[in-house]
């Protein structure tokens, strides 16, 4: 890679939210691995046997096969306040019941890197540009049997890390692929509880400038169980675990991260939230917590989370309207 793109590289590391930094070193494409959703984030991101919102392209799209009526979600963060204010990632998603079919869905992730500088050999500048990732998708999910479903998402995944001006081998730092998500959900009434899985980031290595130099996606396995102990028309309790592994070449089968979260609604319209987040390898372990609050559809959430040890926590949130 040229000097440019190794200066990107470094934002890739900044942008780490909650996210392995370990995963994020080894995989292009991160901003796949940026989980969306203000109430998951609040609930420790142990959301995929929950994966019941917009938000369940990303988190689990067997969820769809479940989804009733028209959800829109659109969630914001900024990455590193404080350090660099125009680092910033956002994921807007939409999804519906199809009678018959079952849950049909659309998402777009963008990550912005802000604006650089692009230097010469001796270190002059010579000029700015502005890297991003988007990441269009669509998703779609349906019952294979009685409180059994299964989902698929598709997506384009292209980043542009500089133009051609500003590299020093006159070669564009851009590169597009494509993966997919497969996620399974089993929901389990009489014992109230369900549990998931997913497969996420299905596709071929991305490459910018040199073919030979491909990066692998962040391709992960997720597992999660939910249970709700307490279910009535004022109050609500949801207790939610998940583990995740990520699946890179050479290293053995082990837990990576560890993710366990509890959310209390009252009256369906306040909600409080509070989870935690082991993750060792990426320096992030600590607790989180968020609030949403839900009225006649319209829905707003918040959440802090961590990140690696030497950036500060950050604010997520979402807003959305249930119709």
């Amino acid at each position: 890679m040229s000097r440019i793109l190794s200066a990107c590289f470094g934002l890739l590391l900044l942008a780490g939210v909650a996210t392995s930094a370990q995963a994020q070193s080894e995989a292009g494409g991160i901003s796949t691995l940026f989980a969306p959703g203000a109430r998951a984030d609040g609930m420790g991101r142990a959301f995929t046997a929950v994966a019941n919102d917009a938000n369940a392209i990303w988190w689990n799209p067997g969820g769809l096969a479940f989804t009733r009526g028209h959800d829109i979600s659109l969630t914001y963060s900024q990455l590193v306040p404080g350090l660099a204010d125009d680092v910033n990632w956002s994921y807007p998603s939409y999804v519906q019941h199809v009678e018959g079919w079952g849950g049909l869905g659309f998402s777009m992730a963008y990550l912005n890197y802000g604006k650089s500088e692009a230097t010469d050999e001796d270190g002059n500048v010579t000029g700015e540009f502005t890297s991003y990732e988007i990441v269009p998708g669509i998703a779609y999910g349906t019952e294979l049997g009685d409180n059994l479903g299964f989902g698929v998402t598709l997506k384009l995944i292209h980043v542009d890390l500089a133009p051609s001006a500003v590299t020093l081998d006159q070669k564009n730092g851009r590169g597009t692929t494509f993966a997919a998500d497969l996620g399974a959900l089993w929901k389990m009434p009489a014992m109230k509880a369900s549990f998931g899985a997913a497969l996420s980031n299905l596709g071929p290595d991305i490459s910018y400038i040199d073919a030979d130099q491909a990066d692998p996606l962040g391709r992960n396995i997720r597992v999660g169980a939910a249970y709700t102990p307490i279910e009535t028309d004022v109050h609500r309790v949801l207790l939610a675990a998940d583990a995740s592994r990520f699946l890179i070449p050479g290293r053995t089968l082990a837990v990576d991260v560890w993710n366990a979260g509890a959310e209390y609604e009252f009256n369906r319209l306040i909600a409080l939230r509070a989870g935690y987040i082991s993750d060792p390898r990426g320096d992030i372990t600590d607790f989180t917590f968020g609030m949403g609050l839900n009225y006649r559809g319209i829905k707003f959430d918040y959440a802090s989370i961590p990140q690696s040890s030497f950036l500060d926590r950050v604010s997520r949130f979402t807003v959305g309207y249930h119709f």
